[in-house]
């Protein structure tokens, strides 16, 4: 499979890397065997990794590894990590810039557990599993390789300086604490798995990554996604039934959690007038899905980064760092490096979401019994409501709810207060779903009137009684939309529930490769931003709301150029 690579890393962090931390600790001493990391044979491909979400790409096989490893052993320490008080994350004092209080909340959660117990396994790039921050942690004989070079080595190493993304991601999830070295991860004493599946971006690779081992298994840790180019990309069918695998039969029917970035593809480029180009993370099929959960991000401010984008499938946020006008780093996320090192310099959704694994690690160490369906509900109302000034929060069925910011930022704390003593919904086997309920609109889709006039909405409804959707709690909406257009990123849609609860689906946006005239008028190219054909987007938003009554679909153009119709919709609901 190819995929275009995601410009918007290039956009965003194109500053160089922020000094590394390099912590002297006293070297152990080295055992007889040198493991030289496997890089890829013919046909491999790479993953880049330039500080935001990993974005899964082909790429020129490595012909040789700048790396060695030596297996070490080492008395193990005890005491105060010196990083830890950078890691403003985990407890933020405003040491770096920010502000008190904006955080994790972990400190007060690690009073009644650090992770012992549970397992996760971070699918990306490559995973340093012999760092000395992280080598306590690894679960021996556990973690793959997926490199053909390796025949299916243990250790999914890190190759080269690009190969540097895993790591980092690990170590904010599973770095091991109080041993004097390095910092520390949100769960600290977790079990970690590293699984190197993007490293040859097979389909089959990131299918069998995504179910390998699940029967311990808890956790699916996935810092990477699809380009942040304002188009439709649609996941494999591959990806879809590991998903449906996990959440049905992973961990003896309890589920697997799937933890993804919601994206970084806010204002991820600038048309020539100035204005910003909009991604929205329900245009990426892998994160718009039933079974995952996707995390958007806040700075230490507590506010979004410039990058970070909004979704009527996000469900939660997690710490991150954000960009100055001019791309300087504020905030960076201290975690493991390669070789042993350290680095303040991490960002992006990439490092908001292992965040959240981290908090879910926590979660079934209190709880082991919790099924995916319970750690979402419980994260969702749990969640800290940040920024409450912002004009995006709204209140329905008890719940705070912002399309930036999901139902808020995890809480450890509270989340972990929660689990201990949480009544089980059930797992897959009891959730209750409803329809599709299909309908054939046939509408045409007026033009918009100018540049800055919108056309007028559209709309069809279905009614869905209670007879025919029992459900009174609902946990999720799927609509699938099919319309022919032009060029779709012209299109605003948006759900109202019988509550009157809006979904923004999806805004207009301006695809990565479409170009302004000078005067602002759309060029009147074709350009591939993908087909609303049977496109399903995923929301959360009515998270506790009764299913039945009246679901209005609306639809309009907000820019000239290309009309369209709008030929059929469907909605499904799952929930309780």
């Amino acid at each position: 499979m190819t995929i275009t690579p995601k410009l918007a890393q290039a956009v965003l962090f194109s500053t160089a890397h922020a000094a590394v931390f390099r912590k002297a600790w006293v070297a152990p001493a080295t055992l007889a065997l040198v493991i030289l990391a496997g890089c890829g044979g013919g046909g491999s491909s790479s993953s880049s990794s330039s500080g935001g979400a990993t974005v899964k790409q082909s790429g020129l096989a490595n012909t040789g590894c700048a790396f060695s490893y030596s297996l070490t052993g080492a008395a193990a320490l005890t005491g105060n990590d010196p990083l830890l008080a950078n890691q403003w994350h985990l407890t933020n004092t405003g040491q770096s810039g920010g502000t008190a209080g904006e955080d994790l909340r972990v400190a007060a959660a690690w009073t009644t557990t650090r992770g012992a117990g549970t397992k996760v396994a971070v699918v990306d790039d490559a995973i340093e599993v012999l760092h000395a921050d992280l080598a306590p942690n690894v679960v021996a004989g556990e973690s793959y390789d997926y490199r053909p070079a390796s025949l299916g080595s243990v250790y999914p190493l890190p190759c080269n300086s690009d190969d540097d993304h895993g790591t980092a991601v690990a170590g904010i999830i599973a770095a091991r604490d109080g041993n004097q070295i390095g910092g520390a991860g949100v769960a600290p004493r977790t079990s970690l798995i590293g699984y190197n599946a993007l490293a040859t971006n097979f389909d089959t690779d990131i299918a069998d990554a995504l179910t390998r081992r699940n029967a311990s298994v808890g956790i699916f840790h996935n810092s990477w996604g699809s380009p942040d180019d304002g188009k439709l990309h649609p996941a494999e069918a591959s990806f879809e039934n590991a998903i449906n695998s996990g959440i049905t039969s992973g961990r003896a029917g309890r589920g697997s959690i799937f933890v993804f970035p919601a994206g970084n593809g806010l204002c991820y480029a600038t048309n020539p007038s100035g204005a910003c180009i909009d991604d929205d993370s329900n245009l990426d099929g892998y994160v718009n899905k039933r079974g995952v959960i996707s995390v958007c991000a806040v700075d230490h401010q507590g506010k979004q980064p410039v990058y970070g984008e909004s979704g009527a499938n996000v469900l939660v946020c997690g710490p991150t760092s954000n960009l100055t006008s001019t791309r300087a780093l504020l905030g960076g996320i201290t975690t493991t490096g390669l070789q042993n090192q350290y680095r303040n310099d991490f960002s992006g959704t990439s490092a908001s979401a292992p965040m959240v694994s981290g908090v879910v690690s926590l979660m079934l160490s209190a709880n082991p019994n919790l099924t995916w369906r319970d750690v979402r509900l419980i994260l969702a109302r749990t969640a800290r409501r940040n920024d409450a000034t912002d004009p995006g929060w709204n209140n329905t069925s008890g719940l705070w709810h912002n399309p930036k910011y999901g139902f808020g930022v995890a809480n450890a704390q509270a989340a972990v207060a929660s689990a201990a003593t949480w009544s089980s919904v059930g797992g897959s086997t009891s959730l209750q779903s409803c329809g599709p309920f299909s309908r054939t609109p046939n509408l045409a889709i007026p033009e918009a009137a100018s540049a800055t006039v919108a056309g007028p909405v559209v709309q069809d409804t279905v009614n869905i009684s209670g007879a025919s959707c029992p459900i009174t709690r609902i946990e999720f909406v799927e609509v699938t939309f099919s319309a022919t257009h032009g060029y779709s990123g012209d299109l605003r849609i948006s759900l109202t529930s019988p509550t009157n609860t809006v979904s923004q689906l999806v805004n207009n946006r301006i695809c990565g490769d479409r170009v302004l005239q000078p005067t602002g008028v759309f060029a009147n190219v074709t350009v591939p931003c993908g087909d609303y054909t049977n496109w399903t987007f995923g929301s959360v938003r009515h998270l506790d709301e009764p299913a039945a009554g009246n679901w209005t679909l609306r639809v309009n153009d907000a820019q000239p150029a290309d009309i369209g119709t709008w030929t059929n919709w469907s909605i499904r609901i799952f929930g309780r």
